[in-house]
């Protein structure tokens, strides 16, 4: 009993030596990863298959999705010059509403009903193309439903390298790279090596983002931010193998690097973040910024600093070069075939989302983006003097930067995801939410629509 006793206590003594900021980030982290997963087998449970009535380009398209298993199926809704609209009925079934058929998926046959016999015929759009895994290994359960879009972007990449897939160097090389070597030293788990990039960064994230909000302004605040950064709506994608972990350690690390004058430093992790997500390309603004703040009082740029404006024109050559050998379109990243991407005025896009919306025919993504797409400007916008100059620079440009990308399928695409790593809104939001209607004003809209939307991605739902 001593001994048990005196166990808890060096237990106890050891917790209490670790800084605030780190236990705070852990505690909240293992939380938010219980919950993600136990949400996760909640959905698995209750949607075991998902079954989709498309309409892709007005080809009349039926989906069938195995959450479970991975198994797939895409079929013509046409059948005897007519569309019909399907619904799950069992394993790898379906039943139609216009006559009650009972239709087998593994077959592609009507097995009952008035329809018994007739035949479906295969779909323009593949079930490959519809729940694309890259040419990777569904990973199975409870773990295989955080298997999904960019994810297997990353994970064929880190198997097979640029050019197995056609459009993957769209996607900058250091997450996957990283996945890759890790993912060989897990014996080819490369799924599973991702996710654990993911939740590391991610912990070590909310430690940083701790100390800054701190020294920003005081623990409460930091506790809020913490808490904001993972309840957010879109935060799920912290929590699989997707590369906004790493962008975010990479970016309060260069901002950490920038206040102690670590110039080479911050021009190092300028380099990585670059080679994380092209949005990296904002954190010039503010390291341009602090050059030329430095060389105004010493009226001289040292050689660290040279060295550190540098560094983000090396990953930018470097990046330009991957996609030289590749060989897939434009050298420079101004547009994406592959994706319906291209560059255009960022009014672009907001007239493309009011027009999308004020048309009728829109998605809950459209409204949820160009939401977040306001909330975003208002706060930064009224929060610009509260913030730290190079926050402030980094948030709009940012801002900016992302909402370049127009996409011709979807306006202000995944803006909800681009939002997440702009920790200064975190700030900003936790500052003003010692006002307790404020504080349950996020907690009230981000905690239903974080539920609704990680099922959504979890069952292949587009949510971004």
């Amino acid at each position: 009993m001593a001994t048990s006793a005196s166990f808890f206590t060096q237990l106890a003594e050891r917790v209490r030596a670790v800084s605030p900021a780190w236990r705070w980030a852990i505690g909240v982290f293992l939380v938010a990863r219980v919950l993600y997963t136990l949400w996760g087998i909640v959905v698995l449970l209750l949607v075991p298959n998902v079954s989709q009535n498309l309409d892709l380009f007005g080809v009349p398209v039926v989906a069938y999705f195995d959450v479970a298993t991975g198994e797939r199926y895409a079929y013509s809704r046409y059948v005897n010059d007519r569309v019909l609209t399907f619904r799950a009925s069992g394993d790898a079934t379906l039943i139609d509403n216009e006559t009650s058929s009972v239709w087998s998926l593994r077959e592609g046959v009507a097995i009952g009903g008035a329809l018994a016999g007739a035949k479906l015929q295969t779909a323009q759009y593949s079930a490959k193309e519809i729940f694309p895994y890259r040419g990777v290994a569904p990973e199975r359960g409870w773990f295989g439903v955080w298997q999904r879009f960019d994810v297997l972007w990353y994970q064929a990449i880190a198997e097979r390298g640029y050019g197995a897939t056609v459009g993957d160097i769209h996607f900058p090389p250091l997450y996957p790279l990283l996945e890759s070597i890790l993912g060989r030293i897990l014996g080819g788990r490369f799924f599973l090596a991702g996710w654990l990039i993911s939740q590391i960064a991610l912990v070590w994230s909310l430690a940083l983002l701790f100390r800054i909000t701190e020294r920003w302004r005081d623990a409460g605040t930091a506790k809020r931010a913490v808490i904001f950064t993972v309840l957010f709506p879109t935060a799920f994608f912290f929590f699989t193998a997707y590369s906004e972990s790493l962008f975010l350690l990479l970016t309060l690390w260069y901002f950490d690097a920038l206040r102690r004058a670590h110039w080479l430093w911050a021009g190092f992790f300028v380099f990585l973040a670059m080679l994380t997500r092209l949005q990296g390309v904002a954190l010039c603004v503010p390291l341009a910024f602090c050059v030329w703040d430095s060389c105004r009082v010493s009226k001289k740029i040292s050689f660290a600093q040279s060295m550190m404006l540098l560094l983000p024109i090396l990953a930018g050559a470097f990046y330009l070069f991957l996609r030289a050998v590749a060989g897939e379109g434009n050298v420079l990243p101004t547009s994406e075939p592959q994706l319906y991407a291209r560059l255009a005025p960022p009014w672009d896009n907001l007239v493309y989302a009011i027009q999308t919306i004020a048309s009728g025919n829109f998605l809950l993504a459209d409204v949820l983006n160009l939401c977040v797409t306001a909330l975003a400007f208002f706060v930064l916008l009224r929060g610009w003097q509260l913030l730290p100059t190079s926050f402030a620079l980094y948030s709009g440009a940012a801002l900016l930067i992302v909402m370049l990308r127009y996409v011709e399928t979807q306006p202000l695409n995944s803006m909800t995801r681009y939002v997440l790593t702009l920790f200064p809104l975190w700030m900003l939001l936790a500052h003003w939410s010692k006002n307790r209607w404020v504080e349950r004003a996020v907690v009230y809209v981000c905690a239903p629509l974080n539920l609704y939307l990680t099922a959504q991605f979890l069952v292949w739902g587009w949510v971004a």
